[in-house]
């Protein structure tokens, strides 16, 4: 465990979707050796999740969280026939956030296929002797009150104990106007707020803030640096989405994400300026109790 220094902001830079694409996973590793990249969150449903293992494996140094997954067209782990509420008639998972919710709403969803599916998810990681440093989640769906329940009770079977609890500041300035994204991180900080009871009942380990909801996909250097300049103290989870490409993105994920430039971010000397100026240090989950 490297060192840290109490006194400074201690800050884990997290790319989600790891495994997902093999143009996510060359900017993983590339950010990682050559920028300011500590962390990331693999997805057992990955199309490319056997060459992130690989990845991961090569580079020990790299934090690797499991990036739970019931949303985002991606297939189950499972057999589709296994899970049939959670997969739409092509089986796979529905597209959108708002769909899972009004399914669950409406009671269309199995708890139990969820229970299986996660389980399936995380022992698929770890039978990959993967150093597990944390659990979240594609598009935090991991804080739906049910969800998270079987989250919990899974990462007591699996002695799991760090878990991102997205809860952005209500406060914090956004660079997009996008009014639904505005109220979609007001709902989803919302429920991390109370997703902290468990928290604290359980004595699990997260940041003390988190950042990059307002600003997903579309995290390039001046919204990073501004990130970066204007951090309490505290340690701090900044979620990245970086690929080598946007262009071989968007041909299979129509989400509108900068892909390309939030790589470019993570590479970027003036970032690691301004880390070295504000005096953070950079760690991953691992790192922390």
């Amino acid at each position: 465990m490297a060192y840290v220094e109490v006194h400074m902001n201690r800050l884990i830079i997290n790319a989600d979707d790891f495994g997902i694409h093999t143009a996510v996973n060359r900017a993983v590793v590339q950010a990682f050796q050559q920028g300011v990249l500590t962390s990331t969150s693999l997805l057992a449903a990955g199309a490319a999740y056997e060459e992130a293992v690989t990845a991961a494996n090569d580079n020990p140094g790299l934090g690797i969280g499991i990036h739970l997954c019931l949303v985002g067209s991606l297939s189950p782990v499972l057999d589709p026939k296994e899970v049939p509420s959670l997969v739409t008639e092509e089986g796979v998972f529905p597209e959108s956030y708002g769909t899972v919710m009004k399914n669950i709403l409406l009671g269309k969803v199995d708890y139990g296929e969820i229970y299986r599916e996660l389980d399936a998810q995380i022992e698929k990681i770890m039978r990959a002797r993967i150093r597990v440093t944390h659990v979240d989640s594609h598009q935090h769906l991991h804080m739906l009150p049910p969800v998270w329940k079987i989250v919990q009770a899974l990462m007591k079977k699996y002695g799991l104990h760090r878990v991102r609890i997205p809860r952005e500041s209500y406060l914090f300035k956004p660079f997009t106007g996008n009014p639904v994204r505005i109220m979609g991180r007001n709902g989803l900080t919302w429920l991390s707020e109370k997703a902290m009871r468990g928290v604290r009942q359980f004595g699990y380990t997260t940041s003390d803030y988190f950042w990059g909801m307002l600003d997903g996909g579309s995290m390039d250097e001046t919204h990073l640096g501004y990130i970066l300049k204007n951090l309490p103290f505290g340690v701090h989870e900044i979620m990245m989405h970086p690929a080598i490409s946007t262009a071989t993105m968007a041909k299979t994920f129509a989400w509108g994400y900068r892909w390309e430039e939030e790589y470019r971010a993570l590479v970027s000397p003036y970032i690691r300026h301004v880390l070295s100026q504000k005096k953070i240090q950079l760690i991953h989950y691992g790192e922390l109790p």
